[in-house]
């Protein structure tokens, strides 16, 4: 008789995990993607209509046709239009402001620049980078919004003047030349033949200039600030950080 009980009582919950299951696949899958896009479409936002249940509207992306190199040349500044050519089909059809699906995602598009910056303004930037990406990047410019941002922003801009750029470039210069003078000296010292490891020289260029255009000092300086940054990258890239678009 107990064991028919706990039969029961396991059959029960196994269904009952079973429709929970598929009640919220369904809603993930199915209903809350339609609600987004009525919420949308009851603001006047049109778009792309009946997308497929995994593609979204992607099937419905045009393909851009093969161009030879001189039509390519020829049309360097207009690849958007060519490579994004659905968007841009879209943009004339419903306007500036359009949605559409990208599988379960439903996309907000908006090209008018005047849009973009107030969006941009009041949005800010996405939480997920300080709260994933917090131990990289902290409540740097790159993560942080509000007044925070603000401050940092002012604080910054004055290292960007065009006299300040142009310092940078010099630094730029002298740095890349120190590297190309050294793989000379290599290949003098190995009578015309060696081997570079180009990246890892890049690296170190990259770094150089970095340490000496924000804290004047030269790379090998700065070595060890550097040395524990590429330490945090290493442990922040094999830390789980959910998989994108399923926040």
């Amino acid at each position: 008789m107990e064991t028919q009980q706990l039969l029961i009582i396991s059959s029960l919950v196994l269904c009952g995990s079973l429709a929970l299951f598929f009640a919220h696949v369904t809603n993930f899958l199915l209903l809350h993607p339609r609600k987004l896009r009525s919420k949308l479409q009851s603001q006047g936002i049109k778009g792309p209509s009946s997308p497929s249940f995994l593609y979204g509207n992607i099937k419905k992306q045009a393909i851009p046709e093969e161009t030879n190199n001189q039509e390519l040349e020829e049309n360097k500044h207009t690849w958007p239009s060519r490579v994004f050519s659905h968007i841009k089909q879209w943009q004339i059809e419903y306007g500036s402001i359009f949605m559409y699906s990208s599988g379960t995602i439903q996309i907000l598009c908006v090209t008018d620049a005047d849009m973009v910056k107030e969006i941009s303004l009041n949005l800010g930037k996405p939480s997920y980078l300080s709260k994933d990406h917090g131990p990289l990047l902290g409540q740097g410019i790159f993560s942080s919004n509000g007044p925070y941002w603000a401050h940092q922003r002012k604080i910054i801009a004055p290292e960007f003047y065009l006299n300040k750029v142009k310092e940078m470039v010099k630094l730029m210069v002298e740095s890349t030349s120190n590297m190309i003078e050294s793989w000379g000296e290599r290949t003098r010292n190995s009578e015309g033949k060696s081997e570079v490891k180009v990246d890892d020289d890049l690296k170190s260029l990259s770094a150089d200039i970095i340490s000496r255009a924000c804290f004047g000092s030269s790379y090998a300086e700065g070595e060890q600030m550097f040395l524990k940054l590429q330490t945090l990258q290493m442990v922040m890239s094999k830390v789980p950080i959910g998989v994108p678009g399923l926040r």
